[in-house]
């Protein structure tokens, strides 16, 4: 396994690892505005050379001991250094998406790189509103109603911080987003600030970049009805990257896949049978 020379068949991970190990060689630290060029990195971990196929994205030849190096030499820090580990782990791996079949051990961070990269964001939400675009009045009625204890640690706050400051990034990038919504998600109780919710809601459709699209209940059941999809497109010839969640289970689907056309072609019809916001709410 090295380079891959069609980035169509460049598996997401790959190209991560290269964005992430090419991010930490030149993060600013102390003494070091810049970070390192390439030919400062000590040649017993990797050459200039190698270094520069890592960071292209498109080689799969790299040894996990290699980054955790690489990793130990920038200083990365304990958690990200975890993150980066496993992204190498996929890198190697035939199936990638079984590296990340465990959602507790990555905590989201592999699909949030994903979606920070990506140039155009696709949701699809039957029962909530997609949680790219939460308001903190939406976010207060989930608090609200969660009565079963969460036996994991759960901060509130700090996620209450995270989907705010998420929804922020992406509404200062600009970048076009397609969200499906359940029209379940939006008439089921919501709480005292209903009204508050829907506003808001309204607000994100208006944005010029944002296409707030609604699936009617009269539709009745379509082929993406059971799955909540995450599906980022990028530009050039990057593979798209696709995550659903269902009761039956979740986790990334290989985009060039039969399971991966699948949910392809289903976002496609199920967007072209979706109503507007604006045709929803008049």
């Amino acid at each position: 396994m090295t380079d891959i020379e069609d980035p169509a068949k460049v598996p997401p991970p790959v190209q991560e690892l290269g964005r992430q190990l090419e991010a930490e060689r030149v993060r600013r630290r102390h003494g070091r505005p810049t970070g390192y060029r390439k030919n400062e990195v000590p040649t017993n971990i990797c050459s200039a050379k190698t270094l520069g196929r890592l960071e292209s994205g498109s080689y799969r030849g790299v040894r996990v001991g290699t980054v955790l190096e690489l990793l130990r030499f920038y200083e990365t820090p304990h958690q990200k250094v975890d993150h980066i580990a496993r992204l190498a782990e996929a890198a190697r791996a035939g199936d990638w998406c079984s590296v990340y079949s465990n959602a507790a051990n990555d905590r989201g961070w592999f699909l949030q790189q994903c979606e920070d990269a990506a140039t155009f964001l696709c949701y699809h939400s039957p029962l909530a509103i997609p949680s790219l675009i939460h308001s903190e009045a939406y976010y207060r009625m989930i608090r609200a109603t969660t009565k079963v204890p969460i036996r994991w640690e759960v901060d509130w706050d700090e996620g209450l911080e995270f989907r705010m400051e998420r929804r922020e990034r992406w509404i200062e990038s600009g970048r076009d987003a397609l969200l499906l919504i359940g029209e379940a998600a939006l008439t089921m109780g919501l709480g005292p600030d209903r009204d508050v919710i829907l506003a808001d809601i309204k607000q994100i459709a208006a944005l010029p970049f944002a296409d707030v699209r609604i699936m009617p209940l009269s539709l009745g059941r379509y082929d993406l009805l059971p799955w909540q999809l995450n599906l980022f497109e990028y530009d050039g010839d990057q593979p798209p990257v696709i995550n659903v969640e269902s009761p039956r289970g979740g986790g990334f689907v290989d985009a060039s896949t039969s399971q991966g056309k699948f949910f392809t072609d289903a976002f496609k019809l199920a967007s072209a049978e979706s109503i507007t916001a604006e045709e929803f709410f008049t």
